[in-house]
C-alpha cells in the first residue's frame, strides 16, 4: 500500500529555494535535483518505514538525495506520509 505523501509549505519552499539555487549554478541542474527528489518521494511513500529515526524522538525519519546534499526529513500519520524538511547538510546538518 503506498502512503499519501504530503509536503508541508515550509518543505515546499524549501525545494523551490533548492532548484532556484541549482538552476542558477547551471540550467538543467535544478531538474536533476527535482528528479532525485521524485526518487525519495515515490521511495518513500512506498515503504516510510524502512528508513532510520532522525534524532532521539523517534517520530521523524529522513532519507538521503542521491548526488545533492540534502535529506527528505517526514514523519508517518495514519495513512499519510508529511514531509516537513528538504534540508540542505551543508547548511542545516542537524535536526
Amino acid at each position: 500500500m503506498a502512503y499519501n505523501l504530503i509536503l508541508t509549505s515550509d518543505a515546499q519552499q524549501e525545494e523551490e529555494d533548492a532548484y532556484n539555487y541549482y538552476e542558477d549554478i547551471r540550467p538543467g541542474l535544478g531538474d536533476d535535483l527535482l528528479n532525485e527528489l521524485k526518487k525519495c518521494y515515490n521511495q518513500i511513500s512506498e515503504n516510510p518505514q524502512y528508513n532510520s529515526y532522525a534524532g532521539k524522538s523517534k517520530i521523524l525519519r529522513d532519507l538521503c538525495v542521491q548526488r545533492f546534499p540534502y535529506l527528505v526529513v517526514y514523519m508517518i500519520s495514519g495513512a499519510n506520509v508529511i514531509v516537513v524538511s528538504v534540508r540542505n547538510t551543508h547548511r542545516m546538518p542537524y535536526i
